[in-house]
Protein backbone atom coordinates (compact mmCIF):
# COMPACT_ATOMS: atom_id res chain seq x y z
CA UNK A 1 0.00 0.00 0.00
CA UNK A 2 1.13 3.84 -0.92
CA UNK A 3 0.61 6.24 1.86
CA UNK A 4 0.24 9.93 1.12
CA UNK A 5 2.34 12.35 3.30
CA UNK A 6 0.22 12.71 6.77
CA UNK A 7 -1.13 16.19 6.49
CA UNK A 8 0.81 18.61 9.27
CA UNK A 9 -2.24 19.91 10.43
CA UNK A 10 -3.22 19.39 14.06
CA UNK A 11 -6.92 20.21 13.41
CA UNK A 12 -9.20 16.84 12.99
CA UNK A 13 -9.39 15.44 9.67
CA UNK A 14 -13.09 15.14 8.80
CA UNK A 15 -13.70 12.47 5.84
CA UNK A 16 -17.13 11.90 4.10
CA UNK A 17 -17.78 8.29 3.05
CA UNK A 18 -19.94 7.39 0.24
CA UNK A 19 -21.27 4.33 -0.90
CA UNK A 20 -22.97 5.03 -4.34
CA UNK A 21 -24.27 3.56 -7.61
CA UNK A 22 -24.05 -0.17 -5.82
CA UNK A 23 -26.77 -1.41 -3.77
CA UNK A 24 -27.70 0.84 -0.30
CA UNK A 25 -26.17 3.80 -0.94
CA UNK A 26 -25.27 5.72 2.11
CA UNK A 27 -22.93 8.42 3.24
CA UNK A 28 -21.13 9.01 6.43
CA UNK A 29 -18.81 12.06 8.25
CA UNK A 30 -15.73 10.13 9.66
CA UNK A 31 -13.38 12.64 11.89
CA UNK A 32 -10.34 11.14 12.98
CA UNK A 33 -11.10 7.78 12.17
CA UNK A 34 -13.91 8.11 14.47
CA UNK A 35 -17.72 7.34 12.29
CA UNK A 36 -19.76 10.40 13.80
CA UNK A 37 -23.16 10.36 12.00
CA UNK A 38 -24.25 9.00 8.79
CA UNK A 39 -27.23 7.27 6.94
CA UNK A 40 -28.83 4.89 3.89
CA UNK A 41 -30.30 7.23 1.57
CA UNK A 42 -33.09 4.46 1.63
CA UNK A 43 -34.27 5.92 5.08
CA UNK A 44 -34.98 9.93 3.34
CA UNK A 45 -36.13 8.66 0.11
CA UNK A 46 -38.21 5.60 1.11
CA UNK A 47 -37.11 3.49 -1.64
CA UNK A 48 -35.61 0.23 -0.35
CA UNK A 49 -31.70 -0.43 -1.08
CA UNK A 50 -31.48 2.87 -3.25
CA UNK A 51 -28.90 3.24 -5.25
CA UNK A 52 -28.87 6.99 -6.66
CA UNK A 53 -26.11 9.36 -5.12
CA UNK A 54 -27.33 9.67 -1.42
CA UNK A 55 -27.31 13.56 -1.57
CA UNK A 56 -30.33 13.25 1.18
CA UNK A 57 -27.72 11.51 3.33
CA UNK A 58 -24.92 13.64 2.64
CA UNK A 59 -26.75 16.72 3.67
CA UNK A 60 -27.82 14.95 7.02
CA UNK A 61 -24.25 14.14 7.72
CA UNK A 62 -22.72 17.22 7.13
CA UNK A 63 -26.03 19.56 8.72
CA UNK A 64 -25.29 17.07 11.93
CA UNK A 65 -22.11 18.70 12.71
CA UNK A 66 -22.79 22.47 11.31
CA UNK A 67 -20.87 21.87 8.25
CA UNK A 68 -20.36 22.56 5.03
CA UNK A 69 -18.25 20.87 2.24
CA UNK A 70 -15.64 23.13 1.88
CA UNK A 71 -14.64 22.04 5.80
CA UNK A 72 -14.28 18.53 4.44
CA UNK A 73 -10.46 17.34 3.87
CA UNK A 74 -11.79 14.61 1.67
CA UNK A 75 -14.42 12.63 0.32
CA UNK A 76 -13.74 8.67 -0.55
CA UNK A 77 -15.88 6.45 -2.27
CA UNK A 78 -16.33 2.93 -2.07
CA UNK A 79 -15.97 1.82 -5.74
CA UNK A 80 -12.40 2.24 -8.05
CA UNK A 81 -13.31 2.98 -11.89
CA UNK A 82 -9.77 2.84 -11.81
CA UNK A 83 -9.37 -0.70 -11.62
CA UNK A 84 -10.05 -1.25 -15.12
CA UNK A 85 -7.61 1.28 -16.03
CA UNK A 86 -4.77 -1.58 -15.77
CA UNK A 87 -6.27 -2.36 -19.17
CA UNK A 88 -7.06 0.62 -21.94
CA UNK A 89 -10.51 1.01 -22.66
CA UNK A 90 -10.62 2.08 -26.16
CA UNK A 91 -14.60 2.01 -25.39
CA UNK A 92 -14.41 4.56 -23.00
CA UNK A 93 -11.87 6.51 -23.75
CA UNK A 94 -11.84 6.65 -27.83
CA UNK A 95 -15.23 8.64 -27.89
CA UNK A 96 -16.30 11.21 -25.96
CA UNK A 97 -19.62 8.89 -25.48
CA UNK A 98 -21.48 11.06 -21.89
CA UNK A 99 -19.92 13.31 -19.51
CA UNK A 100 -18.64 10.74 -16.79
CA UNK A 101 -17.07 8.24 -19.14
CA UNK A 102 -15.07 11.21 -21.00
CA UNK A 103 -14.30 12.10 -17.53
CA UNK A 104 -12.20 9.05 -16.72
CA UNK A 105 -10.79 8.80 -20.37
CA UNK A 106 -8.20 10.97 -19.45
CA UNK A 107 -6.76 8.98 -16.34
CA UNK A 108 -7.79 5.94 -18.86
CA UNK A 109 -4.99 7.34 -21.64
CA UNK A 110 -2.72 8.84 -18.94
CA UNK A 111 -1.91 5.53 -17.21
CA UNK A 112 -0.56 4.15 -20.49
CA UNK A 113 2.27 6.72 -20.26
CA UNK A 114 2.84 5.46 -16.16
CA UNK A 115 5.57 3.12 -15.05
CA UNK A 116 2.98 2.17 -12.23
CA UNK A 117 -0.62 0.84 -12.96
CA UNK A 118 -3.65 2.20 -10.23
CA UNK A 119 -4.87 -0.53 -7.92
CA UNK A 120 -5.83 -0.31 -4.93
CA UNK A 121 -7.28 3.82 -4.58
CA UNK A 122 -6.94 6.61 -7.12
CA UNK A 123 -6.95 9.95 -5.61
CA UNK A 124 -8.63 12.90 -8.07
CA UNK A 125 -8.09 16.92 -7.45
CA UNK A 126 -10.77 19.28 -8.33
CA UNK A 127 -9.69 22.38 -6.79
CA UNK A 128 -11.93 25.11 -5.67
CA UNK A 129 -13.98 24.66 -2.74
CA UNK A 130 -14.30 20.33 -4.14
CA UNK A 131 -12.35 18.21 -1.63
CA UNK A 132 -10.14 15.68 -3.10
CA UNK A 133 -11.58 12.27 -3.49
CA UNK A 134 -10.12 8.82 -3.51
CA UNK A 135 -12.09 6.14 -5.69
CA UNK A 136 -10.99 3.29 -3.23
CA UNK A 137 -11.73 -0.39 -4.70
CA UNK A 138 -14.05 -2.15 -3.34
CA UNK A 139 -12.94 -4.94 -1.67
CA UNK A 140 -10.97 -2.57 0.40
CA UNK A 141 -13.65 -0.80 1.57
CA UNK A 142 -15.04 -4.18 3.06
CA UNK A 143 -11.19 -5.34 4.45
CA UNK A 144 -11.21 -1.48 6.17
CA UNK A 145 -14.66 -1.75 7.54
CA UNK A 146 -13.75 -4.86 8.92
CA UNK A 147 -10.25 -4.23 10.80
CA UNK A 148 -11.20 -0.71 11.69
CA UNK A 149 -14.53 -1.33 12.97
CA UNK A 150 -13.16 -4.36 15.02
CA UNK A 151 -11.63 -4.03 18.75
CA UNK A 152 -8.34 -6.37 17.76
CA UNK A 153 -5.08 -4.83 17.03
CA UNK A 154 -4.34 -7.56 14.71
CA UNK A 155 -6.36 -10.10 13.37
CA UNK A 156 -6.70 -12.23 9.75
CA UNK A 157 -9.50 -11.38 7.60
CA UNK A 158 -11.74 -12.41 4.87
CA UNK A 159 -14.62 -10.34 2.62
CA UNK A 160 -16.55 -12.34 0.15
CA UNK A 161 -19.55 -10.97 -1.39
CA UNK A 162 -21.16 -11.17 -5.60
CA UNK A 163 -18.10 -9.37 -6.72
CA UNK A 164 -16.56 -5.90 -6.29
CA UNK A 165 -14.85 -4.47 -9.61
CA UNK A 166 -12.39 -7.86 -9.89
CA UNK A 167 -12.53 -9.32 -6.78
CA UNK A 168 -15.35 -11.33 -4.94
CA UNK A 169 -13.14 -12.35 -2.46
CA UNK A 170 -9.95 -11.14 -0.62
CA UNK A 171 -8.05 -12.62 2.50
CA UNK A 172 -5.29 -11.43 4.56
CA UNK A 173 -3.74 -10.28 7.43
CA UNK A 174 -3.94 -7.28 9.31
CA UNK A 175 -1.98 -5.45 12.07
CA UNK A 176 -1.98 -1.94 13.40
CA UNK A 177 -3.14 0.38 10.44
CA UNK A 178 -1.99 -2.40 7.44
CA UNK A 179 -2.45 -5.18 5.97
CA UNK A 180 -0.98 -7.96 3.76
CA UNK A 181 -3.14 -9.81 0.91
CA UNK A 182 -2.73 -13.77 0.96
CA UNK A 183 -5.02 -14.04 -1.80
CA UNK A 184 -8.02 -13.34 -3.88
CA UNK A 185 -10.75 -14.42 -6.04
CA UNK A 186 -12.94 -13.62 -8.91
CA UNK A 187 -16.33 -14.15 -10.65
CA UNK A 188 -17.24 -16.84 -11.56
CA UNK A 189 -15.67 -18.48 -7.71
CA UNK A 190 -17.95 -16.21 -5.97
CA UNK A 191 -19.46 -17.21 -2.60
CA UNK A 192 -21.88 -14.01 -3.19
CA UNK A 193 -22.92 -15.11 -6.58
CA UNK A 194 -23.55 -18.65 -5.52
CA UNK A 195 -25.70 -17.78 -2.71
CA UNK A 196 -27.59 -15.55 -5.30
CA UNK A 197 -28.14 -18.36 -7.61
CA UNK A 198 -29.63 -21.05 -5.16
CA UNK A 199 -31.92 -17.59 -3.65
CA UNK A 200 -33.25 -17.29 -7.65
CA UNK A 201 -33.93 -20.65 -8.23
CA UNK A 202 -35.75 -21.63 -5.38
CA UNK A 203 -37.97 -18.22 -6.52
CA UNK A 204 -36.71 -15.34 -4.38
CA UNK A 205 -35.00 -12.58 -6.01
CA UNK A 206 -31.25 -12.93 -5.75
CA UNK A 207 -28.74 -10.26 -4.60
CA UNK A 208 -32.07 -9.43 -2.27
CA UNK A 209 -33.84 -12.04 -0.34
CA UNK A 210 -30.76 -14.95 0.59
CA UNK A 211 -31.74 -14.01 4.42
CA UNK A 212 -35.68 -15.52 3.45
CA UNK A 213 -33.36 -18.87 2.07
CA UNK A 214 -30.91 -18.37 5.22
CA UNK A 215 -34.17 -18.75 7.32
CA UNK A 216 -35.73 -21.95 5.56
CA UNK A 217 -32.39 -23.23 6.29
CA UNK A 218 -33.44 -24.06 9.84
CA UNK A 219 -35.76 -26.70 9.17
CA UNK A 220 -35.21 -30.07 10.58
CA UNK A 221 -35.16 -31.74 7.44
CA UNK A 222 -32.92 -34.48 5.41
CA UNK A 223 -31.25 -32.83 2.81
CA UNK A 224 -27.73 -34.71 2.58
CA UNK A 225 -28.67 -36.25 -0.58
CA UNK A 226 -28.92 -33.40 -1.91
CA UNK A 227 -26.01 -31.60 -0.04
CA UNK A 228 -23.92 -33.95 -1.66
CA UNK A 229 -25.21 -33.26 -5.24
CA UNK A 230 -24.73 -29.52 -4.86
CA UNK A 231 -20.64 -30.20 -3.16
CA UNK A 232 -20.28 -31.98 -6.84
CA UNK A 233 -20.57 -28.78 -8.69
CA UNK A 234 -17.38 -26.90 -6.47
CA UNK A 235 -14.21 -27.90 -6.10
CA UNK A 236 -11.78 -27.32 -2.97
CA UNK A 237 -8.71 -26.20 -4.18
CA UNK A 238 -5.26 -26.35 -2.29
CA UNK A 239 -4.23 -22.87 -0.33
CA UNK A 240 -7.80 -22.46 0.75
CA UNK A 241 -9.08 -21.76 -3.12
CA UNK A 242 -12.05 -22.87 -4.58
CA UNK A 243 -13.96 -23.18 -8.00
CA UNK A 244 -17.58 -23.64 -9.41
CA UNK A 245 -17.93 -25.59 -12.14
CA UNK A 246 -19.57 -22.74 -14.65
CA UNK A 247 -21.79 -25.25 -16.52
CA UNK A 248 -23.91 -25.12 -13.48
CA UNK A 249 -23.42 -21.40 -12.79
CA UNK A 250 -24.19 -18.56 -15.05
CA UNK A 251 -24.17 -15.86 -12.97
CA UNK A 252 -20.74 -13.97 -14.66
CA UNK A 253 -22.62 -14.52 -18.04
CA UNK A 254 -24.23 -10.81 -18.24
CA UNK A 255 -26.68 -11.86 -21.34
CA UNK A 256 -28.19 -14.83 -19.36
CA UNK A 257 -31.35 -14.10 -17.45
CA UNK A 258 -30.96 -16.48 -15.02
CA UNK A 259 -28.29 -17.24 -13.01
CA UNK A 260 -28.45 -21.11 -12.62
CA UNK A 261 -28.51 -23.35 -15.73
CA UNK A 262 -31.31 -25.90 -16.78
CA UNK A 263 -28.13 -28.51 -15.59
CA UNK A 264 -27.86 -27.55 -12.13
CA UNK A 265 -31.58 -27.87 -11.92
CA UNK A 266 -31.97 -30.92 -12.78
CA UNK A 267 -29.05 -32.16 -11.04
CA UNK A 268 -31.85 -31.26 -7.64
CA UNK A 269 -34.45 -32.66 -9.45
CA UNK A 270 -36.04 -28.95 -10.05
CA UNK A 271 -39.05 -29.40 -12.83
CA UNK A 272 -41.50 -26.27 -14.00
CA UNK A 273 -42.97 -24.69 -10.69
CA UNK A 274 -41.05 -26.48 -8.30
CA UNK A 275 -40.44 -23.45 -5.78
CA UNK A 276 -44.37 -23.71 -5.16
CA UNK A 277 -43.10 -26.99 -3.72
CA UNK A 278 -42.25 -26.39 -0.23
CA UNK A 279 -40.46 -29.46 0.43
CA UNK A 280 -38.34 -29.34 -2.29
CA UNK A 281 -37.56 -25.56 -1.30
CA UNK A 282 -36.58 -26.56 2.17
CA UNK A 283 -34.26 -29.17 1.15
CA UNK A 284 -32.58 -27.73 -1.44
CA UNK A 285 -32.21 -24.26 1.24
CA UNK A 286 -30.72 -26.43 3.94
CA UNK A 287 -28.22 -28.37 1.65
CA UNK A 288 -27.37 -25.05 -0.12
CA UNK A 289 -26.79 -23.16 3.37
CA UNK A 290 -24.38 -26.46 4.32
CA UNK A 291 -22.42 -26.26 1.36
CA UNK A 292 -21.86 -22.44 1.40
CA UNK A 293 -20.88 -22.89 5.13
CA UNK A 294 -18.33 -25.91 3.85
CA UNK A 295 -16.55 -23.80 1.63
CA UNK A 296 -15.86 -21.08 3.55
CA UNK A 297 -14.39 -23.16 6.33
CA UNK A 298 -12.00 -24.30 3.81
CA UNK A 299 -11.31 -21.20 3.15
CA UNK A 300 -11.32 -20.14 6.99
CA UNK A 301 -9.28 -23.06 7.86
CA UNK A 302 -5.95 -22.38 5.68
CA UNK A 303 -6.14 -18.75 6.44
CA UNK A 304 -5.89 -19.30 10.03
CA UNK A 305 -3.15 -22.12 9.26
CA UNK A 306 -1.42 -19.38 7.07
CA UNK A 307 -1.58 -16.37 9.74
CA UNK A 308 -1.83 -18.11 13.05
CA UNK A 309 -4.05 -15.31 14.24
CA UNK A 310 -6.79 -16.34 17.14
CA UNK A 311 -8.76 -13.31 15.86
CA UNK A 312 -10.78 -12.56 12.74
CA UNK A 313 -12.63 -10.10 11.38
CA UNK A 314 -15.52 -10.41 8.54
CA UNK A 315 -17.12 -8.27 5.78
CA UNK A 316 -18.73 -8.48 2.59
CA UNK A 317 -22.56 -9.41 1.63
CA UNK A 318 -21.74 -13.39 2.32
CA UNK A 319 -21.28 -12.17 5.85
CA UNK A 320 -25.01 -10.97 6.63
CA UNK A 321 -25.42 -14.90 7.23
CA UNK A 322 -26.18 -14.69 10.80
CA UNK A 323 -26.45 -18.56 10.78
CA UNK A 324 -22.57 -19.06 9.56
CA UNK A 325 -21.18 -16.29 11.65
CA UNK A 326 -22.76 -17.97 14.73
CA UNK A 327 -20.79 -20.92 13.88
CA UNK A 328 -17.04 -19.75 13.17
CA UNK A 329 -15.80 -20.36 16.20
CA UNK A 330 -16.86 -23.94 16.46
CA UNK A 331 -15.94 -25.06 12.81
CA UNK A 332 -12.50 -23.15 12.73
CA UNK A 333 -9.25 -23.08 14.46
CA UNK A 334 -10.30 -19.18 14.92
CA UNK A 335 -11.18 -18.26 18.99
CA UNK A 336 -12.69 -14.38 18.42
CA UNK A 337 -14.53 -13.32 15.10
CA UNK A 338 -15.65 -9.72 15.23
CA UNK A 339 -18.39 -8.32 12.29
CA UNK A 340 -18.99 -4.58 12.23
CA UNK A 341 -22.85 -3.64 12.51
CA UNK A 342 -22.53 -2.84 8.50
CA UNK A 343 -20.40 -5.46 6.63
CA UNK A 344 -22.52 -5.11 3.56
CA UNK A 345 -22.22 -2.23 0.78
CA UNK A 346 -23.98 -0.24 2.52
CA UNK A 347 -21.24 0.36 5.19
CA UNK A 348 -18.67 0.04 2.52
CA UNK A 349 -18.38 3.89 2.44
CA UNK A 350 -17.33 3.53 6.36
CA UNK A 351 -14.54 1.55 5.28
CA UNK A 352 -13.40 3.81 2.44
CA UNK A 353 -13.63 6.78 4.36
CA UNK A 354 -11.66 3.86 7.01
CA UNK A 355 -8.91 2.93 4.37
CA UNK A 356 -7.82 6.86 3.40
CA UNK A 357 -7.89 7.76 7.01
CA UNK A 358 -5.73 4.71 8.18
CA UNK A 359 -4.09 3.09 4.79
CA UNK A 360 -3.24 6.06 2.94
CA UNK A 361 -2.68 8.80 5.40
CA UNK A 362 -1.56 6.72 8.30
CA UNK A 363 -3.68 8.78 11.32
CA UNK A 364 -3.77 6.39 14.06
CA UNK A 365 -6.91 4.02 14.98
CA UNK A 366 -9.61 4.96 17.55
CA UNK A 367 -10.00 1.62 19.69
CA UNK A 368 -13.17 0.90 21.52
CA UNK A 369 -16.70 -0.14 20.94
CA UNK A 370 -18.77 1.56 17.92
CA UNK A 371 -22.13 1.88 18.16
CA UNK A 372 -24.38 1.56 14.90
CA UNK A 373 -26.76 4.69 16.51
CA UNK A 374 -25.14 7.52 14.33
CA UNK A 375 -28.53 8.54 12.49
CA UNK A 376 -30.91 11.51 13.15
CA UNK A 377 -32.47 11.96 16.27
CA UNK A 378 -35.66 13.70 17.57
CA UNK A 379 -36.60 15.54 20.40
CA UNK A 380 -40.05 15.56 22.45
CA UNK A 381 -41.34 19.09 20.35
CA UNK A 382 -40.63 17.61 17.01
CA UNK A 383 -42.50 14.42 17.62
CA UNK A 384 -45.13 16.60 19.48
CA UNK A 385 -45.18 18.63 16.18
CA UNK A 386 -45.57 16.15 13.96
CA UNK A 387 -48.64 14.72 16.14
CA UNK A 388 -50.36 17.96 16.37
CA UNK A 389 -50.13 18.53 12.65
CA UNK A 390 -52.02 15.11 11.99
CA UNK A 391 -54.76 15.73 14.95
CA UNK A 392 -53.51 12.31 16.18
CA UNK A 393 -54.29 11.97 20.58
CA UNK A 394 -51.28 11.27 22.89
CA UNK A 395 -49.91 10.67 25.83
CA UNK A 396 -46.93 11.57 27.65
CA UNK A 397 -45.60 8.95 30.11
CA UNK A 398 -42.93 9.76 32.95
CA UNK A 399 -40.86 6.12 32.63
CA UNK A 400 -41.14 5.62 29.40
CA UNK A 401 -39.01 2.17 28.89
CA UNK A 402 -41.15 0.74 31.98
CA UNK A 403 -44.22 1.26 30.61
CA UNK A 404 -42.62 0.05 27.43
CA UNK A 405 -41.94 -3.21 29.39
CA UNK A 406 -45.96 -3.36 31.01
CA UNK A 407 -47.81 -2.99 27.51
CA UNK A 408 -45.44 -5.92 25.90
CA UNK A 409 -46.38 -8.07 29.31
CA UNK A 410 -50.12 -7.40 28.39
CA UNK A 411 -49.49 -8.96 25.21
CA UNK A 412 -49.44 -5.44 23.06
CA UNK A 413 -47.20 -5.51 20.11
CA UNK A 414 -44.95 -2.01 20.32
CA UNK A 415 -43.16 0.20 18.23
CA UNK A 416 -40.06 2.14 19.99
CA UNK A 417 -38.70 4.93 18.11
CA UNK A 418 -35.91 6.84 20.67
CA UNK A 419 -32.39 8.05 20.27
CA UNK A 420 -30.18 7.99 16.62
CA UNK A 421 -31.82 5.81 13.73
CA UNK A 422 -29.53 2.52 13.57
CA UNK A 423 -27.40 2.91 10.29
CA UNK A 424 -27.11 -0.60 9.19
CA UNK A 425 -29.92 -3.14 7.96
CA UNK A 426 -30.56 -4.07 11.79
CA UNK A 427 -32.99 -2.41 14.58
CA UNK A 428 -31.16 -2.59 17.53
CA UNK A 429 -33.62 -1.05 20.00
CA UNK A 430 -33.89 2.49 18.55
CA UNK A 431 -36.10 1.93 15.69
CA UNK A 432 -37.76 -1.48 16.49
CA UNK A 433 -41.04 -3.45 16.82
CA UNK A 434 -41.33 -5.13 20.02
CA UNK A 435 -43.12 -8.13 21.34
CA UNK A 436 -43.36 -10.71 24.08
CA UNK A 437 -41.38 -13.66 23.40
CA UNK A 438 -43.14 -16.22 25.91
CA UNK A 439 -45.90 -15.62 23.90
CA UNK A 440 -45.87 -18.29 20.99
CA UNK A 441 -48.60 -16.80 18.46
CA UNK A 442 -46.18 -13.73 18.74
CA UNK A 443 -44.10 -14.69 15.58
CA UNK A 444 -47.44 -15.09 13.65
CA UNK A 445 -49.27 -12.19 14.51
CA UNK A 446 -46.16 -9.80 13.83
CA UNK A 447 -45.38 -11.59 10.70
CA UNK A 448 -49.22 -11.58 9.30
CA UNK A 449 -50.29 -8.61 10.68
CA UNK A 450 -47.17 -5.88 11.04
CA UNK A 451 -44.48 -7.15 8.96
CA UNK A 452 -46.92 -8.37 6.33
CA UNK A 453 -43.99 -11.01 5.43
CA UNK A 454 -43.67 -15.00 5.40
CA UNK A 455 -44.56 -16.71 8.08
CA UNK A 456 -41.82 -18.97 8.57
CA UNK A 457 -39.21 -16.39 9.24
CA UNK A 458 -37.61 -15.46 12.42
CA UNK A 459 -37.51 -12.79 15.09
CA UNK A 460 -34.76 -11.79 16.98
CA UNK A 461 -33.91 -12.29 20.73
CA UNK A 462 -32.61 -9.09 22.10
CA UNK A 463 -31.15 -10.39 25.69
CA UNK A 464 -29.60 -8.20 28.87
CA UNK A 465 -26.12 -9.16 28.23
CA UNK A 466 -25.26 -10.06 31.60
CA UNK A 467 -27.91 -12.78 31.56
CA UNK A 468 -26.95 -14.06 27.98
CA UNK A 469 -24.97 -16.91 29.16
CA UNK A 470 -28.61 -18.21 31.07
CA UNK A 471 -30.35 -17.91 28.01
CA UNK A 472 -28.22 -18.95 25.65
CA UNK A 473 -25.93 -21.56 25.34
CA UNK A 474 -23.05 -19.47 25.02
CA UNK A 475 -20.09 -17.97 27.73
CA UNK A 476 -20.34 -15.38 30.14
CA UNK A 477 -19.34 -12.25 28.75
CA UNK A 478 -20.19 -13.25 25.03
CA UNK A 479 -20.96 -10.10 23.01
CA UNK A 480 -23.24 -10.17 19.95
CA UNK A 481 -23.99 -6.41 19.68
CA UNK A 482 -25.60 -5.82 16.17
CA UNK A 483 -27.49 -8.88 15.82
CA UNK A 484 -24.74 -10.69 13.73
CA UNK A 485 -25.05 -14.27 14.75
CA UNK A 486 -27.38 -17.01 15.42
CA UNK A 487 -26.53 -19.17 18.85
CA UNK A 488 -28.39 -22.08 20.31
CA UNK A 489 -31.30 -21.49 22.89
CA UNK A 490 -30.46 -23.01 25.94
CA UNK A 491 -33.07 -26.39 26.12
CA UNK A 492 -34.50 -25.00 29.43
CA UNK A 493 -35.57 -21.60 27.96
CA UNK A 494 -36.86 -22.68 24.42
CA UNK A 495 -40.39 -23.19 25.77
CA UNK A 496 -40.16 -20.15 27.61
CA UNK A 497 -39.21 -18.18 24.54
CA UNK A 498 -41.03 -19.76 21.75
CA UNK A 499 -41.28 -16.44 20.10
CA UNK A 500 -37.61 -15.88 19.22
CA UNK A 501 -36.28 -19.61 19.04
CA UNK A 502 -36.23 -20.86 15.62
CA UNK A 503 -37.11 -24.07 14.72
CA UNK A 504 -33.77 -25.94 14.80
CA UNK A 505 -33.52 -24.35 18.94
CA UNK A 506 -31.47 -21.05 17.54
CA UNK A 507 -31.80 -17.14 18.02
CA UNK A 508 -30.13 -14.43 15.99
CA UNK A 509 -29.07 -12.95 19.55
CA UNK A 510 -28.34 -9.52 20.35
CA UNK A 511 -26.99 -7.96 24.20
CA UNK A 512 -27.76 -5.48 25.15
CA UNK A 513 -25.65 -3.35 26.95
CA UNK A 514 -26.57 -0.54 29.51
CA UNK A 515 -23.77 1.72 28.46
CA UNK A 516 -24.28 1.14 24.44
CA UNK A 517 -28.21 1.73 24.60
CA UNK A 518 -29.26 3.11 28.45
CA UNK A 519 -32.92 3.17 27.19
CA UNK A 520 -33.13 -0.06 25.42
CA UNK A 521 -31.60 -1.76 28.41
CA UNK A 522 -34.50 -0.71 30.67
CA UNK A 523 -36.78 -1.65 28.83
CA UNK A 524 -35.41 -5.10 28.97
CA UNK A 525 -34.62 -4.69 32.59
CA UNK A 526 -38.32 -3.59 33.43
CA UNK A 527 -39.67 -6.81 31.61
CA UNK A 528 -37.69 -9.11 33.52
CA UNK A 529 -38.84 -7.53 36.98
CA UNK A 530 -42.07 -8.05 35.50
CA UNK A 531 -41.86 -11.79 33.89
CA UNK A 532 -38.70 -13.20 35.19
CA UNK A 533 -37.39 -13.27 31.07
CA UNK A 534 -34.24 -11.14 30.82
CA UNK A 535 -35.23 -11.09 26.69
CA UNK A 536 -37.86 -9.63 24.27
CA UNK A 537 -38.82 -10.05 21.33
CA UNK A 538 -37.26 -7.25 18.72
CA UNK A 539 -37.61 -6.66 14.89
CA UNK A 540 -37.04 -3.51 12.64
CA UNK A 541 -39.45 -1.11 12.63
CA UNK A 542 -40.96 -1.17 9.11
CA UNK A 543 -43.06 -3.05 7.22
CA UNK A 544 -42.52 -5.40 3.95
CA UNK A 545 -40.47 -3.94 1.56
CA UNK A 546 -40.09 -0.94 3.31
CA UNK A 547 -36.83 1.02 4.88
CA UNK A 548 -36.83 1.18 8.75
CA UNK A 549 -38.50 4.13 9.73
CA UNK A 550 -36.36 7.68 10.01
CA UNK A 551 -38.57 10.19 11.60
CA UNK A 552 -41.56 10.47 13.39
CA UNK A 553 -43.56 10.93 10.45
CA UNK A 554 -42.05 7.97 8.89
CA UNK A 555 -43.16 5.83 12.71
CA UNK A 556 -46.26 7.66 12.49
CA UNK A 557 -47.68 6.25 9.37
CA UNK A 558 -45.70 2.67 9.71
CA UNK A 559 -48.13 2.92 13.12
CA UNK A 560 -51.08 3.41 11.13
CA UNK A 561 -50.69 1.23 8.22
CA UNK A 562 -49.91 -1.76 10.65
CA UNK A 563 -51.41 -3.83 13.38
CA UNK A 564 -49.15 -2.36 15.92
CA UNK A 565 -50.83 -1.70 19.26
CA UNK A 566 -48.87 1.08 20.67
CA UNK A 567 -45.83 3.53 19.59
CA UNK A 568 -43.63 5.01 21.84
CA UNK A 569 -41.35 7.91 20.60
CA UNK A 570 -38.75 8.84 23.14
CA UNK A 571 -41.44 9.22 25.84
CA UNK A 572 -44.49 10.54 24.25
CA UNK A 573 -47.13 6.92 23.77
CA UNK A 574 -49.59 6.55 21.13
CA UNK A 575 -52.38 3.45 21.36
CA UNK A 576 -55.11 2.18 18.87
CA UNK A 577 -58.66 2.89 20.00
CA UNK A 578 -60.12 -0.74 20.40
Amino acid sequence: MTKEKPAQSTRPLRAIGLNHGEINSSAVLVVDGDVICGAPEERFNRNKKTKVFPRRALNYALQDQNLALEDIDFVAQAWNPGAGWAKYNPLISANRVKREDYFYSIPDHLYGFADRQPNEWVKMEFGGTLPPTYFVQHHRCHIANAIFLSPFAEAAFLTADWRGEIECLSKGYARGNSFELLGTQEVPNSLGMFYATYTQMLGYQADNDEWKVMALSAYQVDCEEYRRRILSTVRLLPGGAFELDTSFYQGAILEKPKLYTQRLFSLLDGEENSHQNEAWVIKVAKAMQLVAEEIAVHVLTDLHERTGSENLVVSGGFFMNSVFNGKITRLTPFKNVHISYAPDDVGAGIGAALYVTHCILGRPRVPGYRSSSIGPQFNQDQILEALKRRRIKYEIVANAPQKVAQLLNEGRVVGLFQGRMEFGDRALGNRSILGDPRNAAMKDTINGMIKYREGYRPFAPAALFERVAEVFDVDPGYECNYMEKVVQVREEYRKKIPAVTHFDGSGRLQTVQRDHNPYFYSVIQEFEKITGIPVVLNTSFNINAEPIVLSPDDAISTFFNSGLDCLMMEDVLLRKEA
